[in-house]
């Protein structure tokens, strides 16, 4: 039977624009109070605004997720005014999209304080809330992504963040379970958002460059989180095929190099200026995605 979401709140990390923001609708139209994270208040109030226009309430703070500081201050802020936390999604995150020994260590020092840190600096500010809520929901949800399955060219770093939060998402089912949690981790791929401006420093276009079988809107991927809060199950992948081309790979490694390196040379040919001419973080996943695809096809029958 699937769970009731009226009157129920979930706090939700990078929700001032994509995945989160389309999330947060989502929630609200089903009669969810959304609690809204990031670092911009403007972009935030601009959600919370539609949100309203929604028929749904919304509160809204500032916070950076690198930073345990900010995370304390947000739950502690939606605690005082909401009085209750049902729900968690940590969806903060972004990549850069460059060769592994390109990528300073600082780059990856923050990457990860961001993408791995920032989810459980969330999950452990929840839980005490979750039992301190009457009726809580008690449900955890991360976004990882598609390329926590395998570390792609150009996304050595971003993917291995992915893994990272895909491992603590299976790590905690087991560790919540008793407690009457659920841990969702969520698998998109090549989703039109913001992401691709930060991922090429600024220089990327609104546009994933992605195969049709890919490529998906952050209101897909927010359809799929809503059906994981209405019937929890451990791994959300907005895109089925995705799931199976990236299974193949790990299933068949050598297919999975050769997939690689077709992508890599692919890369390197189509990449002759400057970071404008880099291509996205999920560019690159949804293009390495399609030659696992391509590889799984021309497999030989047993």
């Amino acid at each position: 039977m699937a769970r009731d979401l009226q009157g129920k709140v979930i706090l939700i990390s990078g929700a001032s624009s994509g995945i989160g923001a389309a999330t947060a609708l989502a929630c609200a139209r089903l009669g969810m109070t959304v609690s809204l994270a990031a670092r911009r208040a403007d972009r935030l109030q601009q959600v919370a605004l539609q949100v309203a226009k929604a028929g749904g309430k919304a509160h809204y703070f500032s916070c950076n997720v690198a930073n345990e500081g900010d995370v304390r201050a947000w739950f502690e802020d939606a605690w005082a005014n909401l009085g209750r936390c049902d729900a968690v999604f940590a969806n903060a995150g972004y990549g850069l999209s460059k060769p592994v020994l390109a990528h300073t260590d600082a780059e990856q020092k923050r990457m990860f304080e961001v993408n791995y840190f920032g989810t459980v600096r969330m999950v452990r500010y929840a839980i005490p809330r979750f039992k301190a809520t009457a009726g809580s929901l008690k449900h955890v949800l991360i976004c990882s992504s598609a390329a926590s399955e395998i570390g792609l060219p150009r996304l050595g770093p971003y993917s291995a963040t992915k893994a990272a939060q895909d491992s603590i998402a299976s790590a905690l089912r087991g560790e919540l379970m008793d407690q009457g949690v659920s841990v969702t981790s969520v698998h998109p791929v090549g989703t039109k958002t913001e992401f691709f401006h930060v991922a090429t420093g600024g220089g990327g276009e609104p546009s994933t460059n992605t195969p049709d079988a890919f490529e998906q809107t952050p209101e897909k991927v927010a359809k799929a989180v809503i059906g994981a809060l209405r019937k929890p199950k451990p791994e959300v992948w907005p895109q089925p095929l995705a799931r199976w081309a990236l299974a193949f790979g790990t299933a068949v490694p050598g297919f999975a190099a050769w997939a690689m390196r077709k992508h890599e040379r692919k890369q390197q040919a189509e990449q002759s200026g400057g970071p404008g001419d880099h291509p996205t973080d999920q560019q690159t996943e949804s293009s390495a995605l399609e030659n696992l695809a391509e590889a799984a096809a021309q497999a030989p029958g047993d």
